[in-house]
This record gives structure tokens, C-alpha cells and sequence, in this order.
């Protein structure tokens, strides 16, 4: 006997014409491409500038009637989708590893990224085709964030890879950090505390201690709890 194969069609697929009919046009909406979860291989440019471009790869495997598996090849040159308006940006630009969905266009969108956006014609007559996605990141990805912008329900948090910390509250903001420096003029309305010295004109020949400094003509420093 020869080897049994089994593809998609079932055994009710070919008892009408009705089912027939259904099982081409299944079939056919089989090749329409709408989105998939895919893996960031490679990054292009990005930072400052232009949104990067990402190679990636379908984490979502090929199979044959046999269930074999074939994986996907990779997909050059996608562009990645920034949260952006006007010359105001977020930039977080993925990185090798990371786990996102490639959103697939309609109609071949080659023309215009080779013009920078600009209205154009589609490339070709492809549809729905893997080439003509959009990167949109990221999902299911292993690793915690190590920097973040956190919105809670008091408020916004602030965090990098330093252990640098910026927690907004109701009528409060305070930073954790080892050091603060703050370059210009500072402007406060009410009380300022520190639990280590202040010192103005730090560097400089003028350079006066809050609570070290002394007064002209008795060098005595100040009293304390004054």
C-alpha cells in the first residue's frame, strides 16, 4: 500500500459540491498572511534618527501532511513601528532575541519604504505577502525589564539599569540616586531638606558649606538646630 499522506482536507470536504467549493476557498484563505509572532535576529540603525529596520523569523513552524515541521527563512528589512507624533518620539528599539508580531500589509508596501513613506504605487501585485510587514514589539519575551517607565495607579515610576529611581505621587516627587546633578538655575517654592551637606559654588574659589562655613570677623560656625 502506498504511504498514506494526510493534508487538510476531511473526509466531508468532497461529499458536495457545496464542500468542495468551501474547501478551495479555505484553502485559499490559507495564503492570506494577517499577522504572526516572530523572532527579532538582527537590528539596523535606530537611536536618535529614523526608526530601525529588523530581519526576523516566524517562530510559527511550516508543516506537511505528515506533520514534519519546516521552519521559516528569514525576512530582511522590516521596519519597526515607534510610538512617535510629530518630532516627539518614545525610542525603545528591539533588540536581537526579542519576541514580537509581524503585522502584514494588504498590498506590496515595498515602493514606499524605498521612498520614505512618500504616497506611491504597490511595488507589485503580491497580497498579504510576509515581506510587507510591520514589526510591533514585543510579546512573550523571557526577560524582565531592567529599565522602565511604570504608570501605577498613584502615579508615574521612573527606573533605569543603574538602580536610578523617579517615583511621581500625589504632590511628590522623589529621586534615588547615588548623586543628582542639576546643570542651570534652580527655582523652589517651599522647604527644601537634605540629609547630607549642601554647598553652593561647589568647585569654585567661592565655594560656602551650609553648615560648615564660618562668618567673617569671629570664624564661628553656625549653631546648630538654628
Amino acid at each position: 500500500m502506498a504511504d498514506q499522506y494526510f493534508g487538510q482536507q476531511n473526509s466531508f470536504d468532497d461529499s458536495s459540491e457545496f464542500n468542495v467549493t468551501r474547501f478551495i476557498v479555505r484553502q485559499a484563505l490559507g495564503r492570506v498572511r494577517t499577522s504572526i509572532p516572530v523572532k527579532v535576529t538582527a537590528v539596523h540603525g535606530g537611536g536618535v534618527g529614523a526608526p530601525p529596520t529588523v530581519d526576523v523569523q516566524p517562530v510559527v513552524n511550516q508543516i506537511d501532511g505528515q506533520g514534519n515541521k519546516t521552519a521559516h527563512g528569514t525576512i530582511f528589512g522590516i521596519p519597526v513601528l515607534r510610538v512617535q507624533g510629530g518630532k516627539n518620539a518614545i525610542i525603545c528599539d528591539p533588540v536581537a532575541d526579542d519576541i514580537g508580531y509581524l503585522v502584514v500589509a494588504d498590498r506590496d508596501i515595498s515602493a514606499v519604504k524605498a521612498n520614505s513613506g512618500k504616497v506611491s504605487n504597490p511595488g507589485s501585485f503580491r497580497r498579504h505577502n510576509l515581506a510587507d510587514g510591520v514589526y510591533v514589539g514585543a510579546i512573550l519575551n523571557p526577560a524582565n525589564p531592567t529599565q522602565y517607565v511604570q504608570f501605577t495607579t498613584s502615579g508615574m515610576k521612573l527606573v533605569d539599569k543603574n538602580g536610578n529611581v523617579v517615583e511621581m505621587k500625589s504632590g511628590e516627587i522623589s529621586i534615588t540616586a547615588t548623586k543628582v546633578s542639576i546643570t542651570g538655575d534652580l527655582s523652589v517654592s517651599g522647604a527644601i531638606t537634605a540629609v547630607g551637606e549642601i554647598t553652593a559654588g561647589q568647585g569654585g574659589a567661592d565655594s560656602v558649606t551650609l553648615q560648615q562655613h564660618v562668618h567673617a570677623g569671629n570664624n564661628i560656625p553656625p549653631t546648630p538646630g538654628t
